[in-house]
């Protein structure tokens, strides 16, 4: 089940707890240095304790919630507008992915008048009931969802009429890929058809593969959109956007004590200015750096015919433990070892943190030499 990976987080953090985080460096409780693959689960692109990160003090000196609109928050919109100039000029902010996928299912249903929605297996969209199973969560919602498979056609058959939406990960985190393009321009096609909204959940994706994220790098137009991550640029933050005849929907609930507050709209407007502007986020370079991870381990792993790959996209890698192709999370879980627990430890006790989802984001303080001794570790413990 995809969402086990935090069981394997909280076990991990039983035996280490961070004190301090500097660049693509975190820092034990016993002063220990590891090399940061996790980078706070990809917010943090540029690096920890990073000078847009030491800036908002300024904000703090001024006050850190209002629960009034701010400033803040109407540059945010500007500055989202330059990148998606396509879709409704205000953005409903919150303070997580989970609240933002929330809040665009809750808007698809109102704005359809249909509840079924549809979500692919092998992907995450946080917390929210429906998106995850487990005790607590009613069978009552789960039938509200139906269980689509990820690339693969078969889907197209299961898409109704009676469905309001469907959420996806243009790259799932699970199964980082650059060649499902044309599967996306499928779906796209037959929402269309259906009249079913589209979500793109860029949560992870957004700002961080490409300045346009996931619909800029596969060119598909999503109805709405969801960001997180790299958008609250180290402070927490929700996002969803859309078109204007769906943002515009009626008696919708989207508001939150902390929604919007001026840290995290601060904060997020220093980073989508940085974006905006190129400075001290270069895509092409984390575009390369992912590109040598992956390929020198390909090269590495044929080599020595090792049964491991790794696959991604942009600066979102992961390491899978099977040589075959795999074309979803359910070639996952089919064709990989399940035994990998013991590597991942014996990467920690060479001082790379790998967090309990296994996924390596890479950010601007991953330099070469960085590069070199993470491959380098990983080589070595792919032997063992």
């Amino acid at each position: 089940m995809h969402c086990k990976w935090y069981d394997i987080w909280r076990i991990s953090f039983k035996v280490m707890v961070i004190k301090k985080a500097i660049g693509c460096y975190i820092f034990d409780s016993r002063g220990k240095r590891y090399i940061d693959t996790t980078m706070g689960s990809g917010t943090q692109i540029i690096g920890h304790d990073n000078q847009l990160v030491r800036k908002t003090i300024n904000q703090v000196k001024k006050g850190t919630i209002y629960t009034i609109p701010n400033y803040h928050t109407k540059k945010v919109n500007k500055l989202l507008k330059k990148f998606n100039p396509h879709f409704h000029n205000e953005y409903i902010f919150c303070n997580s992915g989970t609240e933002a996928n929330m809040r665009a299912i809750r808007l698809a249903r109102a704005y359809t008048k249909r509840n079924i929605i549809g979500r692919f297996h092998g992907g995450w969209h946080g917390g929210l009931d429906g998106c995850i199973e487990g005790n607590g969560v009613p069978d009552e919602i789960n039938s509200l969802f139906r269980i689509l498979p990820y690339n693969d056609e078969k889907c197209f058959n299961m898409l109704t009429k009676d469905m309001a939406a469907v959420i996806i990960e243009p790259s799932q985190g699970s199964n980082p890929r650059t060649d499902i393009g044309e599967f996306l321009k499928n779906l796209r096609k037959r929402c269309d058809e259906l009249n079913i909204v589209l979500i793109f959940d860029e949560i992870m994706s957004g700002f961080r593969i490409s300045k346009g994220g996931g619909q800029e790098f596969f060119s598909i137009r999503p109805d709405l959109i969801t960001y997180g991550k790299v958008l609250g640029g180290g402070f927490p933050i929700g996002c969803l956007g859309g078109k204007y005849e769906i943002m515009k929907t009626d008696n919708v609930f989207f508001g939150g004590t902390f929604s919007a507050n001026p840290l995290s709209m601060y904060s997020a407007k220093n980073i989508l200015k940085s974006i905006e502007k190129g400075i001290l986020i270069d895509y092409t370079y984390l575009s390369d750096i992912g590109n040598y991870f992956r390929n020198t381990l390909n090269d590495y792993f044929k080599l020595y015919k090792i049964k491991k790959r790794a696959i991604g996209i942009g600066s979102i890698n992961r390491l899978l433990n099977t040589d075959k192709f795999v074309k979803n999370r359910k070639d996952r879980d089919k064709f990989e070892d399940k035994n990998q627990d013991e590597f991942y430890k014996k990467l920690l006790e060479r001082g790379i943190f790998v967090n309990g989802n296994r996924i390596f984001h890479l950010s601007m303080c991953h330099s070469m030499k960085v590069m070199n001794e993470m491959i380098e570790k990983i080589c070595e413990v792919s032997h063992e």
